[in-house]
């Protein structure tokens, strides 16, 4: 009995083809968007927004993240990557609610892939095991800039 070759990535249909984020050429946003680890993360995300020590451990680990990480693949989104982090914790903390529940929910569904080490392409691959991640931040940053833009208004008001 022959062995059956596998179907190619290629025969899956696809919606239509996503441009390049963030600069990142080769990366298919519809790939990190359909895979595993993001689907796990949107899914989370509902529970941790209701879990302030969930919100509060998300943080943590993202603080450790971004202190060992290079900035290359994020030069375009990191100002905003720090103030999605800084958007949850004030959230966490009960200081800014002003934000619809469903762009909390992307913020939060953003990190959580950010901080894990198992997503599209792994963290312990050098350079390249951060591009998915730069790219799910790029792709939660399309529909949530305004709202990180009167986050970091009401953070630069309180000064």
């Amino acid at each position: 009995m022959k062995k059956q070759k596998p179907v190619s990535k290629k025969a899956k249909p696809k919606t239509a083809q996503a441009a390049p984020i963030n600069g990142q050429a080769g990366l298919d946003a519809d790939e990190i968007t359909d895979s595993s680890a993001f689907r796990r993360a949107a899914s989370d995300a509902e529970a941790y927004a209701r879990d302030p020590k969930q919100l509060a451990k998300l943080v943590e680990d993202a603080v450790g993240k971004i202190n060992v990480i290079p900035r290359g693949p994020f030069v375009e989104s990191w100002p905003y990557l720090m103030a999605m982090i800084r958007a949850i914790r004030a959230y966490e903390r009960k200081e800014y609610r002003d934000i619809p529940e469903s762009n909390l929910l992307t913020i939060i569904a953003a990190i959580i892939y950010f901080v894990s080490p198992f997503d599209v392409i792994p963290d312990y691959i050098p350079i390249l095991g951060h591009i998915d991640d730069a790219v799910v931040v790029s792709l939660a940053l399309r529909s949530v800039r305004a709202d990180l833009d009167a986050f970091m208004a009401w953070e630069t008001a309180r000064i």
